[in-house]
């Protein structure tokens, strides 16, 4: 089981980004060897201390689910991924098993994008990890993703 721990700290800089077919981080900071997925999108991490440092990934626009979302409250800080084993370069580590991939929901007039599990009404406070991403805990275990890149792609209103 991976295991997350938030951290005093300031979040690395840049800008989130949405390019069609998924999320980048620009520019992308040095050193970072190995990820978490949480369905494609990769929590990159750092090699000396795995702080999740950027996210980058695979996520297509029209499988999200349109909603009004109401982001939770966030200060910035950092988040840590603890694995079972040691961190390999090159390898990433599934949170969850693809079969349970959690559902992508957007909001086209605010700009925010959640991955997650359980109601986004019941995200209470976060941890602003990265440009323009806040991680949501229950205890050591991550529950949601809130995403707000520069620009949403066009939305089709289905």
């Amino acid at each position: 089981m991976i295991k997350f721990v938030e951290r005093s700290g300031e979040p690395v800089g840049g800008r989130l980004v949405y390019d069609g077919t998924g999320f980048d981080t620009e520019p992308r900071p040095p050193g970072c060897v190995a990820s978490v997925l949480v369905n494609d999108l990769e929590l990159m991490l750092d090699e000396d201390d795995q702080r999740v440092v950027f996210l980058t990934g695979y996520c297509p626009h029209p499988a999200w689910q349109q909603t009004t979302l109401r982001p939770p409250s966030s200060h910035r800080g950092s988040l840590r991924a603890e694995l079972d084993s040691p961190m390999m370069p090159g390898v990433s580590v599934r949170l969850h098993p693809w079969q349970e991939a959690w559902p992508i929901l957007v909001d086209p007039v605010s700009g925010w994008v959640r991955l997650g599990r359980g109601n986004p009404d019941e995200d209470r406070e976060g941890v602003e990890f990265a440009p323009g991403a806040i991680a949501v805990l229950e205890g050591d275990r991550l529950r949601a993703i809130w995403l707000r890149p520069e620009q949403l792609p066009a939305l089709s209103s289905s």
